[in-house]
């Protein structure tokens, strides 16, 4: 199991389901609506969905075209915000052929992990993802005084560091830019949700899973950091349904209240595959949200499969 950052503070209070209906809202962290009740960019029975494969009328990066570009498993370097020099692992596709855009998905591993950590989620081995995106696993670093991790805030140095990363790589791959997306467990699950938030203009969708802690009040989704664009990333939340040992309650419950109110949900539920997972009427962008009995700090069976699929089924608009 992955080291972990444990969230500050104790809170002992069962999480109580928040009926806040948002869906009359709009603001930042939405995207126009594509009518009542339906959820915006959902792919649903469309060839080619769960493949990620590029349709015709695919963006192209600046990339396309560039031919003898390496492929296979390459250990390349950037610059964060602090213009410190930092370490990432990229999966180019043995088939890339630089006139196809493929999809661009980057992992973040948990508190006092490494890239190896973010390889072991999985989501690169479902089923023709290897095939479809360009993956790439940031090596996290000392943070504060909390360990190896992520600056997970808006104007802090990992947002730099993402913003380079994917400027360097569809400079010289041919990447759809309209296909990021990203995925991360526990603080990578933190710095995920920070990039929905802070990038959320530039990310298609975000594989969650089981955080967050970056709430002044724990109970209180309003305090979150402010999210500075509209965002447009969809998103799938797996978590225990209380808590677990880096993230007492009701942390799971405010992170699942903030994002129905990124994406103005409502909150009737409604139950799909694989259980316990569900999704809520009138969202403007997709959100699924699983919480799952006795999961613990961990991620559910399967999820790299979940997650790849739930991305690849997301219409890149």
């Amino acid at each position: 199991m992955l080291a972990v950052l444990s969230a500050a503070g104790c809170h002992k209070n069962a999480p109580q389901p928040d009926m806040t209906d948002f869906s009359s809202h709009t603001g930042a962290g939405t995207v126009a609506s594509n009518g009542a009740g339906s959820a915006e960019g959902v792919v649903s029975g469309a060839p080619g969905a769960g493949s990620g494969a590029a349709g015709a009328g695919a963006a192209r990066s600046a990339g396309c075209g560039i031919t003898g570009m390496p492929t296979g498993d390459l250990h390349l370097q950037g610059k964060d915000g602090a213009g410190v020099t930092r370490d990432y692992e990229v999966l180019v596709p043995a088939s890339y052929d630089p006139s196809t855009p493929l999809a661009l998905t980057l992992v973040y591993h948990g508190g006092g992990g490494t890239s190896a950590d973010a390889k072991a989620l999985g989501i690169q081995d479902a089923v023709g993802a290897a095939a479809a995106s360009i993956f790439v696993f940031p090596q996290g670093i000392a943070f504060q005084n909390y360990g190896v991790g992520w600056d997970d805030r808006c104007a802090g140095h990992d947002m730099a560091f993402f913003d380079d990363m994917v400027s360097a790589l569809e400079a010289s791959y041919c990447i759809d830019p309209k296909r990021v997306y990203v995925g991360g467990f526990s603080w990578g699950c933190d710095q995920v949700t920070a990039l929905a938030c802070c990038r959320g203009d530039k990310i298609r969708a975000v594989a969650a899973a089981s955080c967050s802690d970056e709430f002044t009040n724990p109970a209180d989704y309003k305090t979150y950091q402010p999210c500075p664009v509209a965002g447009r990333a969809a998103i799938r939340f797996t978590h225990d349904r209380t808590s677990d040992r880096g993230y007492p309650a009701p942390l799971f419950t405010t992170t699942t209240t903030l994002f129905r109110s990124w994406h103005a949900c409502s909150a009737a539920a409604t139950p799909i595959s694989p259980a316990p997972c569900r999704t809520f009427a009138g969202c403007r962008t997709p959100f699924v949200d699983c919480p799952y009995d006795n999961l613990g700090h961990s991620i559910p069976s399967g999820w790299g499969n979940d997650s790849w699929h739930f991305f690849s089924g997301i219409s890149p608009h």
